[in-house]
């Protein structure tokens, strides 16, 4: 792959239990860094929920290859965050195909 391609600047998220100032644990989404991505939206979809038309990106993200990404992880671009679903390295694992979804902020 082509470095131009890699041209959307993302942040990996992950859900960890951290302690607060008083020490006691609590769960949040912490950074664990900044990587460059080829953000692809093959499709979309709309749907019906609890009495609310919502609506379901499915993207491919392709970034180069690193041991910490899984599954239940989440990228930001800008203000839209997506869900990784399967993480799928290449042959050569010098890079990783996301299977994504949309998010929204209260999920």
């Amino acid at each position: 792959m082509r470095a131009g391609d890699l041209r959307h600047r993302c942040t990996l998220l992950s859900y960890a239990e951290i302690k607060d100032e008083l020490g006691q644990p609590s769960k949040e989404w912490i950074d664990l860094g900044k990587l460059w991505a080829e953000i692809n939206i093959p499709s979309g979809r709309m749907y019906m929920a609890a009495s609310q038309m919502q609506a379901q990106v499915s993207a491919e993200i392709n970034i180069r290859y690193r041991k910490d990404v899984r599954a239940g992880q989440r990228l930001r671009h800008h203000a839209t965050l997506y869900e990784i679903i399967a993480p799928l390295p290449s042959n050569q694992r010098d890079m990783l195909k996301l299977m994504c979804k949309t998010v929204t902020l209260n999920e």
